[in-house]
């Protein structure tokens, strides 16, 4: 079964192929390639044994000596085992402890599949109870599961089973299907990886049950198989599961120097290059959004980054906010795409998501942020947006705006928006530079009569301008002009106008950066204008 994202990726750094572990239905297993150490791994085997599954059940119970063997040799002798099954009803087996590969032999080879003559099963609520560790009390659940799944381990669930999702009333319902959304989310949040292995041994209710497993796979960063009819090559599949413990590191690009490296080396961490607005599905060098149309976002995913090499799954979710620096995670910004289920082989692919009526004047920032259960944020999130992009390379953040200010145009305007992200008062400085192609015109910056009224009672400090105006400033060093000490309330963003009006050395190319610094002259984020032929 293709996955619709398929239509939304090109390839990216002559990206290979996905490798066949990954596809979405396997005809054959082949034995696992060699296996290198995964480290720690806690693994938990849920099994579906209602009647129809005695063709998989016996073909795990052959296989399983290779099985507990592949896992003490993946794990290095660290590993802890876990054994559940289902019909309408849970029982737990094992519960995860450590070295337990003999009660897990014992308990899975005493299995019979008998029963369960009315589909669909309890697959859900078995997944629900290993997830999150439930008790017998109060569920139509036999024994609790209370292990500890470890902060340190690669964590598996596969699951093998034929039937839809049913919970415990045996009826297949969209509760049913948003409850196991729900546990690959809850999945997804502890790192447990979910394999899903379905064994079609009868197709009816076939176009039910894949979506739902892949969406478990997919989620979690695990993979989803499809065995033959009889589950023959059910425990070939378990095995290969169980090899996908490789360390991935995706990255986007904070700036044209940037490897992946967290956090970032140097450079600006709001101009990435691997995110482009254009205004048709086809990729371009990147353009200014039109305001009430369709737009196109396109994100390249590299992989690997310095952190793995793996095969990266994950979520791209792409948000916007007004144009500028000081921006607030995640209250200042509005999701408006997302595409998940996204694969990224190595060499990296590039995601198009659509952004549908955007708002106006369409001058705005944009953040991508890539979540995968593999490859989670390696620092832990802030309110501040630029801290947060400096150091994952999960984020990308790009605030860069073409301005057609060419000989012989108008004068142009563009906003730029000056933020706290900090729940304190924030003191800033507006910063202005214009590096090694400084714009060849006159820039003029309205603060506003708020900021300006701060300003000046603060002092009025600043270098390289002078005033033209009640509330604007004219910039006399093209090179490098500073505003001293705007004072900004918690969670604040104001408004400013910078207009440019070209001269007579104005050309492409020629940029304008402007940004906040804090008090120690941290960059808080901030846009570069960049002169073009066209908007």
């Amino acid at each position: 079964m293709s996955h619709p994202l398929q239509r939304r990726r090109v390839p990216l750094l002559a990206a290979v192929a996905v490798a066949a572990a990954l596809a979405p239905a396997m005809s054959a297993a082949a034995a696992p390639a060699a296996a290198s150490p995964c480290g720690p791994m806690d693994v938990t085997i849920v099994l579906d044994t209602t009647g129809s599954m005695g063709g998989a059940l016996t073909n795990v119970q052959s296989g399983l000596n290779s099985i507990l063997s592949d896992v003490v040799a993946l794990s290095g002798g660290d590993y802890k085992l876990g054994l559940v099954s289902f019909k309408d009803t849970v029982s737990v087996h094992v519960d995860l402890a450590a070295g337990n590969q003999a009660a897990v032999a014992a308990q899975l080879g005493a299995l019979t599949a008998t029963g369960g003559s009315a589909e669909p099963e309890a697959s859900d609520e078995a997944l629900n109870t290993v997830v999150n560790n439930l008790p017998a009390a109060g569920r139509p659940q036999t024994g609790d599961f209370a292990g500890t799944w470890r902060t340190n381990a690669t964590k598996h669930t596969i699951m093998v089973t034929d039937a839809r999702p049913g919970g415990f009333d045996n009826a297949h319902t969209a509760a049913d299907v948003a409850n196991a959304h729900q546990v690959a989310l809850d999945a997804q949040a502890g790192g447990i990886k979910l394999t899903p292995i379905y064994v079609p041994t009868s197709t009816v209710y076939s176009g039910a049950i894949v979506p739902i497993m892949q969406d478990y796979a997919t989620t979690t960063g695990g993979y989803f198989y499809q065995t033959d009819p009889l589950g023959a090559d059910t425990a070939a599949y378990i095995r290969r599961a169980l090899h996908n413990c490789a360390p991935t590191d995706v990255f986007m690009r904070d700036n044209t120097s940037d490897a992946g490296v967290e956090p970032l080396v140097s450079g600006s961490a709001y101009t990435s290059p691997d995110i482009r607005v254009c205004t048709t599905p086809s990729s371009c060098p990147g353009a200014n959004p039109i305001a009430g149309a369709t737009n196109y976002v396109f994100v390249d995913l590299r992989n690997p980054g310095p952190g793995g090499s793996g095969t990266g799954v994950g979520t791209l979710r792409l948000y916007y906010t007004a144009q500028g620096g000081g921006a607030q995670w995640p209250t200042h910004w509005t999701e408006f795409g997302s595409e998940s289920g996204v694969t990224v082989p190595p060499g990296g692919t590039t995601v198009m998501v659509e952004w549908p009526n955007v708002p106006g004047p369409g001058h705005f920032c944009l953040l991508a942020r890539w979540e995968s259960a593999t490859d989670p944020m390696t620092f832990a999130e802030t309110p501040a947006t630029h801290t947060n992009a400096r150091n994952n390379n999960n984020i990308a953040w790009r605030n860069i705006n073409s301005v057609r200010a060419l000989p012989g145009t108008k004068p142009i305007t563009r906003p730029f928006t000056v933020g706290n992200p900090f729940p304190e008062p924030l003191v800033t400085d507006l910063v202005l530079a214009g590096g090694e192609r400084a714009f060849g015109g006159r820039l003029v910056l309205d603060l506003g009569p708020d900021l300006t009224r701060r300003w000046l009672a603060a002092g009025g400090k600043a270098e390289g301008v002078r005033r033209v105006g009640e509330t604007r400033v004219e910039i006399a060093d093209p090179r490098r002009a500073v505003l001293h000490d705007l004072e900004l309330k918690p969670g604040e963003r104001l408004q400013t106008t910078l207009t440019f009006a070209a001269g007579d050395t104005a050309a492409p190319g020629q940029t304008v950066r402007m940004f906040q610094t804090d008090q120690r002259g941290e960059d808080l984020g901030g846009v570069e204008f960049v002169i073009s032929e066209r908007e």
